[in-house]
């Protein structure tokens, strides 16, 4: 017959997901993955430092797959950093002395931490850094262009479907209705609307490749027309910088290798907004490389590369810029 000692006691009922609040303290609210996370903090060597280096290293084996638990994890980790330093405690100064003590807790933080994974997810874990830049570089600069590219793509969202898988075969069909849907609202279109539309056209491509066979390019030379078209409108747009800070981030996020002529573009860049590129090139090389996001941060560097070789032989200022308002 086994005993239950205080330290072998279970703490809580075993139905817990993780998510749910475990404890308030002075407004901030813990849930139960930063009570495993704190219990397992206190047996490791040096402490959240260890979980975290683990998960980095995790993160380098998994990649970016749908299975990967790290960057979840490392991004719950980051959250509660921030709330103990808000607090100004440690893991100690949040678990009471019974949970300190409890094998019970360590043995169910090691398991839920280490194997089970976050299979229910907290607010934090879901908001990666790599989601919210993401989603920041696929639309998140819409809202301030001189027309909103989001005014368009409900149209031509729904030539490519709400993300059911695209055979080979269909493919080719779905390319040819969405450029001649561009087409069409192209042409009824003045050029503010217009450099929104192949704006909308590029963000559609580039998600209608997640769940698309695009063996035959069908997709990818769609997207070098839409992008074309755009990169000769945008050149007359430099004076809203939104446009170059829209195209810069999603240059350095668009991962399927359908950007073909930004670097052109850069080089061809007037002084002025040469040094503004680099300006927002060093701000977005600095988040990336907080949120060690390395892939992306190579694209990052590199395009800085390519404007500071630029530096010398910028063109003169143009008169035609469309101005702001």
């Amino acid at each position: 017959m086994s005993i239950v000692t205080s330290a072998s006691r279970p703490l809580d009922a075993g139905s817990i997901g993780g998510p749910e609040i475990w404890r308030v303290i002075d407004d901030i609210e813990f849930c139960h993955w930063d009570r495993w996370l704190l219990r397992l903090s206190i047996a490791e060597p040096h402490g959240m430092e260890s979980i975290e280096a683990t998960f980095r290293q995790r993160r380098g084996a998994q990649g970016i797959g749908a299975g990967s638990d790290a960057e979840p994890m490392l991004a719950q980790i980051a959250d509660l950093n921030h709330r103990l330093a808000r607090l100004k405690r440690t893991a100690i100064g949040v678990l009471d002395a019974e949970e300190v003590a409890s094998d019970w807790l360590l043995k169910k933080a090691w398991k839920r931490v280490w194997h089970d994974g976050p299979h229910q997810k907290t607010c934090a874990m879901m908001e990666t850094p790599r989601r919210r830049l993401e989603r920041r570089a696929l639309r998140g600069y819409w809202s301030e262009f001189p027309v909103s590219p989001g005014d368009f793509e409900g149209d031509l969202q729904r030539h490519v479907g709400p993300g059911g898988y695209i055979d080979y075969r269909m493919v080719g069909v779905v390319a040819r209705m969405l450029a001649s849907e561009v087409s069409v609202l192209a042409a009824m279109s003045a050029e503010p609307g217009r450099l929104a539309l192949f704006r909308a056209a590029m963000t559609v491509v580039i998600e209608a490749m997640d769940h698309a066979d695009d063996s035959l390019a069908e997709l990818a030379d769609a997207f070098a027309t839409f992008e074309d078209a755009y990169l000769q409108l945008a050149r007359r747009f430099l004076a809203h910088e939104v446009v170059l800070r829209d195209l810069l981030e999603l240059t350095i996020w668009e991962d399927y290798g359908l950007v073909r002529d930004v670097e052109g573009f850069l080089r061809g860049l007037p002084e002025h907004h040469g040094d503004f590129a680099i300006r927002h090139l060093a701000r977005i090389i600095a988040e990336l490389r907080a949120a060690d996001l390395g892939s992306q941060l190579t694209k990052a560097v590199e395009l800085r590369a390519v404007v500071l070789a630029s530096a010398d032989a910028f063109p003169p200022e143009e008169d035609g810029d469309h101005q702001p308002g």
